[in-house]
């Protein structure tokens, strides 16, 4: 086993707020490895690429681009596959090495934004038999979209948020940051890959859920999910967001519904 990490040489002035944010939520992230429902989502990665035929032949290549701690790179791993990951995150690459050292899975890390540096410095076009992006908010910029293309040299596969309705994350999130919409991103996305890629297919599965936990817990979940350095303190926003969620308690306990539509979008490079 050869776990290595290597840091590319870029410039992260632009970034650091953005890397510290994700550090943040690194410890989560690796806990969250081993929750049967993120396994679940590994096991419905790999039930969809082998249904799909975006797998690469045996012992076949796959760049995860933004791939936080690994999970799917490392389910791919335990498959056989040689896997690459690459992550702004320090501490989710650290954590992805930590649990692929635990269960004895070869991956090679890079800590490095997905940036037109990084991929010059890289050299990484046409270097992977499939290249695939997960839930990683930078991936609504095009020119990254066309950049993963170019990595790939069989296939690849997108898979983000078309829509979500996530009740409370949506009022704290207005609260804090103003109104966002994807709507017009996705659109540019999809339009690019259909120009680009071939046997381009778009599924959208809907979720569904409700998740219930105590108020303290509710409050670090909530911070977690929206802090970062340009807001200011951690601990001023805990406070806020306490005193925002409190009235919606029921007997102690936040009940958050959840609707998230995803895209999955998988095509050929050739």
């Amino acid at each position: 086993m050869n776990n290595t990490i290597q840091e590319v040489s870029v410039d992260l002035h632009d970034w650091r707020d953005e890397q510290e944010a994700w550090n943040n939520r690194s410890k989560f992230f690796v806990e969250l490895h081993n929750r049967a429902d993120r396994k679940a989502q590994v096991t419905d990665f790999l039930a969809f690429l082998k249904d799909e035929h975006l797998l690469p032949a045996d012992g076949g290549s796959a760049l995860d681009i933004g791939c936080g701690v690994g999970d799917y790179a490392l389910g791919l791993a335990r498959e056989g596959y040689k896997t690459t990951g690459i992550d702004l995150s320090d501490g989710m690459i650290h954590g992805a090495k930590q649990l692929a050292d635990t269960e004895g899975l070869d991956v090679s890390l890079y800590i490095a934004p997905w940036s037109e540096e990084t991929r010059q410095k890289l050299g990484w076009d046409k270097s992977f038999d499939l290249a695939y992006s997960i839930f990683c908010p930078i991936m609504f910029d095009v020119e990254n979209i066309r950049a993963m293309h170019n990595a790939s040299n069989e296939t690849c596969l997108w898979i983000a948020f078309s829509e979500r309705m996530d009740e409370t994350v949506d009022m704290l999130s207005e609260h804090f940051f103003g109104r966002d919409s994807w709507d017009g991103k996705m659109k540019a996305c999809l339009d690019a890959i259909h120009e680009i890629g071939h046997n381009v297919k778009v599924t959208y599965k809907t979720v569904p859920e409700t998740e219930v936990m105590s108020l303290d817990k509710a409050v670090d979940y909530f911070t977690m999910r929206l802090h970062n350095n340009g807001w200011g303190a951690m601990e001023d926003m805990k406070r806020e967001i306490r005193t925002l969620i409190e009235p919606r308690a029921i007997d102690g306990e936040i009940h958050n519904k959840t609707v998230d539509t995803v895209a999955w979008v998988s095509w050929s490079v050739k």
